[in-house]
């Protein structure tokens, strides 16, 4: 009872902080909403007829695999360069500034598509989506952990999962209500609804939403940084310097080592943390979620599957408390424990949907049996191997290069992510490999590697400080004992103490 009443005046305590921190997922929207709303264009007339060709075997217009493949692809490798050079947007620009430049790349890349009528134009809009998009996914977990309340911030980086879905959701409802036009306006009004995200986000980073403090110190911008806090907390003077204080000395103490993509290379502090970000986020894409994502309609159109619009809607729409269940279960259970759980049951769906691949009698039932397996997998996706990567790789990344470690691992989600976006409609297609839905077992397999991978090197980080992480980094703790371990009173924490004495005694001579 004491603690749920502690927790309620904490919530009151720093609800603008979390507020802030709700805001800015918004971003992940556009996300979400791109992934969804291309797949289904791809089954519009009027797209097809547009950048597909005349078939003389079906007496219609189709879209090859290449076409299919290059389209719904080339937005991944914008996403991989805006992810790796979201460093330099960061160091730069800080956070927020970084939030402006990626809507002025989705502005840019909705006219391109928008007023497309060749494939060329059509590439360089997605390109220009993808920058934006990789952007948003390194920046937005990173603000978000650097400005929510320690013991909130495993919910609301999960909640950036939670809007990417949001944006999943709605980029088919606007498909569903525009496929049945017969003119261009059956994808460019869904091409043009992106539009609708920097609307909402701007006006937001102007007027409420400050700078990142932690990237502001960093910058010896301590005044603006106090300003940040204010913001972010209310007028709270002792707990505002209470927080620069802890946060110049983390600093502080990072700068006294050299930030360097070298460190990244070698098996040591950083690079065991940069081994196990992209591994993590590798693993998440080896799950073949993109397929569900990119190629969902198509992919139930192809087993013969009708009101494919339909059945996408629920699909997006059914894994929602799962997020939301993500948000208890990690904080309770563990990141770890989650993701091996997640895991072990994605490779059971997937191996299913392989199996029933294999059958030589197509039937209804069979259909429906794919149809609910694929329904399942987003659910169990979605428990934790979604979210909780997201999670992971901001708590990991910490330290000197903290900004070059998720750039690293989110530039590897994004090339795993064109991986298999680009090689599904080969393997999946009739005029390519053929595997239909036997491509469950490749995919199955890979989760069951990262299960096994899950279990023996990745350490627990629910209920750590990111300054207690960086801690047990750098002392080398085991992967498996990072759960039971107990930090030491070593000279660095004492020192940070009577820093805080210093500076305290200092304001109150002033």
């Amino acid at each position: 009872m004491t603690t749920h009443i502690l927790d309620m005046l904490g919530i009151r305590a720093e609800w603008r902080a979390i507020a802030i921190s709700l805001f800015i997922t918004i971003a992940a929207f556009q996300f979400g909403f791109d992934s969804s709303y291309y797949s289904g264009i791809l089954d519009m007339e009027a797209f097809i007829k547009t950048y597909g060709h005349y078939d003389s075997a079906t007496d219609g217009y189709v879209l090859s695999s290449s076409i299919q493949s290059l389209t719904t692809s080339i937005i991944n490798v914008g996403e991989l360069v805006g992810a790796v050079s979201s460093y330099l947007v960061d160091d730069r620009i800080g956070r927020r500034g970084g939030l402006f430049v990626s809507s002025a790349f989705v502005t840019a890349g909705v006219i391109f598509q928008v007023a497309a009528d060749n494939l060329g134009l059509l590439i360089v809009g997605r390109l220009l989506m993808g920058y934006a998009v990789g952007l948003i996914s390194c920046l937005v977990p990173l603000y978000v952990a650097d400005c929510a309340p320690s013991r909130f911030r495993g919910a609301l980086v999960s909640v950036y999962q939670f809007d990417v879905g949001l944006g999943l959701l709605l980029g088919v409802i606007v498909d569903y209500a525009t496929k049945d036009r017969s003119d261009s306006g059956s994808y460019r009004i869904p091409m043009a609804v992106q539009l609708v995200f920097p609307i909402i986000l701007v006006p937001g980073l102007i007027l409420f939403c400050p700078e990142s403090p932690r990237w502001l110190l960093s910058k010896g911008k301590t005044e603006q940084a106090r300003k940040a806090l204010r913001r972010l907390y209310g007028d709270r003077p002792d707990f505002i310097e209470s927080e620069i204080v802890m946060i110049s000395s983390m600093i502080e103490e990072e700068q006294r080592n050299d930030s360097s993509w070298g460190d990244l290379l070698k098996w040591k502090v950083d690079g065991r943390k940069a081994y196990l970000g992209c591994c993590i986020q590798a693993w998440q894409q080896a799950s073949g979620i993109n397929f569900i994502t990119s190629y969902g309609i198509v992919f139930f159109s192809a087993i013969g599957i009708t009101n494919s619009f339909l059945i996408q809607m629920g699909l997006y729409l059914c894994p929602m408390p799962a997020v939301w269940l993500n948000q208890y279960c990690v904080e309770r259970f563990g990141r770890r424990t989650m993701l091996l759980v997640s895991c072990s049951l994605v490779c059971a769906v997937l191996f299913i949907v392989g199996g029933a691949g294999t059958a030589s009698d197509k039937t209804l039932g069979l259909d429906r049996l794919i149809v609910a397996m694929v329904y399942i997998f987003m659910v169990v996706f979605n428990l934790a191997l979604g979210p909780a990567v997201w999670v992971v790789t901001s708590e990991i990344s910490t330290g000197p290069n903290r900004s070059k470690l998720m750039a690293t691992s989110t530039g590897t989600n994004w090339f795993f992510s064109w991986m298999v976006t680009f090689t599904f409609p080969y393997l999946f297609d009739a005029d390519a490999a053929n595997l239909s839905a036997r491509v469950g077992f490749i995919y199955g397999g890979l989760m069951f590697g990262a299960a096994v991978w899950i279990y023996f090197l990745l350490p627990e980080t629910a209920g750590r400080s990111l300054e207690d992480i960086q801690v047990m980094f750098e002392n080398g703790v085991p992967a498996r004992k990072f759960k039971s371990y107990e930090m030491p009173q070593t000279s660095r924490l004492v020192t940070l103490e009577d820093e805080k004495e210093v500076r305290a005694t200092e304001m109150e001579s002033v």
